[in-house]
């Protein structure tokens, strides 16, 4: 059941990596990707942030199986929902440690 669960969840990641480039494609201000010791950082522009509260993409990450995947999809609406009221707002946030125990932050910007 292990093997199962971090395959499932490589490809998860896998998936997440490709709608980043998918957001950030279009743009001259692509989504930023920063590694971190031990994890990474994403900056969304304020159109990426005005594309993921639009479409929900928080419902969608919230029922994937992992343990992380609800706080993190309920966080990601909640934040991309406060930002994209203002002009310039977009969500920032940083992702740590194993695939299987990810732990960060999240910050909605103005």
């Amino acid at each position: 059941m292990r093997v199962v669960r971090k395959l499932v969840t490589g490809a998860l990641i896998a998936g997440a990596a490709s709608v980043l480039g998918v957001l950030g494609a279009g743009s001259a201000n692509a989504v930023a990707v920063t590694p971190l010791p031990g994890g990474m950082q994403v900056d969304l522009t304020p159109s990426d942030t005005q594309f993921v509260h639009r479409s929900h993409i928080g419902q969608a990450i919230s029922g994937l199986p992992h343990p992380s995947a609800a706080s993190f999809g309920q966080a990601l609406d909640a934040a991309s929902g406060l930002s994209s009221q203002y002009p310039d707002g977009r969500v920032v946030f940083t992702v740590y440690g194993p695939v299987d125990q990810l732990s960060g932050t999240m910050l909605a910007l103005q």
